[in-house]
């Protein structure tokens, strides 16, 4: 066989192995997420993923601590 009849035997045998090539997938397509409410969390998550989701608990009342009046408004100037 001559070079002329190899080569695009070799070619064609190439396509048609990327044409029938499996496509790959990106992420498995799996169940819809589990989410489970906890206090001011949220936890949801499936199989190779977890999504937390959290916010600070809400505080009432002054940051500061309460000092007896002639230390207290000096420090912290309040009155």
């Amino acid at each position: 066989m001559s070079l002329r009849y190899v080569a695009p035997l070799a070619m064609a045998a190439a396509a048609a192995t990327i044409g029938l090539a499996p496509v790959a997938a990106a992420a498995p397509t799996g169940p819809i997420d589990q989410c489970t409410a906890t206090g001011n969390s949220t936890v949801c998550q499936r199989p190779g993923h977890v999504n937390i989701v959290s916010s600070p608990p809400v505080v009432s009342g002054p940051q500061y601590p309460s000092l007896p009046y002639p230390v207290g408004p000096m420090l912290f100037g309040n009155g």
